[in-house]
């Protein structure tokens, strides 16, 4: 098990980011709205992204950002990840 998946990583669901991440993606191959073949590892992808995004508006150049930029560029990075995998 990865320190992410660890219990101590679970929030009020009793799941960590991860998982309800991973579940999620099941989710969309489940529905048919991700190709089976597209599935794997595209946590380990969209996760870092998302991340690297938030701690560049938080610690980062990005803090600067009008909250509407942010918001922006958020649906803009939220729109890559869906179209990359």
């Amino acid at each position: 098990m990865s320190a992410a998946a660890e219990p101590a990583s679970a929030g009020p669901t009793g799941r960590s980011a991860i998982e309800l991440l991973t579940e999620s993606l099941d989710g969309l191959v489940e529905a048919g709205l991700l190709e089976p073949e597209r599935r794997p590892g595209a946590e380990f992808l969209a996760w870092p992204t998302v991340h690297g995004l938030a701690y560049l508006a938080v610690d980062g150049p990005l803090r600067f950002l009008e909250p509407a930029q942010l918001d922006d560029l958020t649906t803009q990075l939220l729109d890559m990840i869906d179209r990359g995998i």
